[in-house]
């Protein structure tokens, strides 16, 4: 998951829930472990995920595929 400096919007599967019009914040890494922050465009809601748990993702108009 590299490459976040434009302002596309992504959609993600995460533990089988899936997740549209996210934007991009941040990448952290606490104790081994990464996690990756979206802003919900149209929500306003922050949602911070492990990226070990994403089982899909693409960028909004791209085929979505496994991590």
């Amino acid at each position: 998951m590299n490459g976040f400096t434009d302002e596309r919007f992504y959609d993600l599967v995460y533990k089988g829930e899936r997740y549209s019009y996210l934007q991009f914040v941040r990448k952290d890494f606490i104790c081994d472990v990464c996690y990756v922050t979206f802003k919900n465009v149209i929500t306003g809601e922050m949602l911070t995920f492990d990226q070990t748990e994403v089982l899909g993702f693409r960028a909004s108009g791209d085929e979505l595929n496994a991590s």
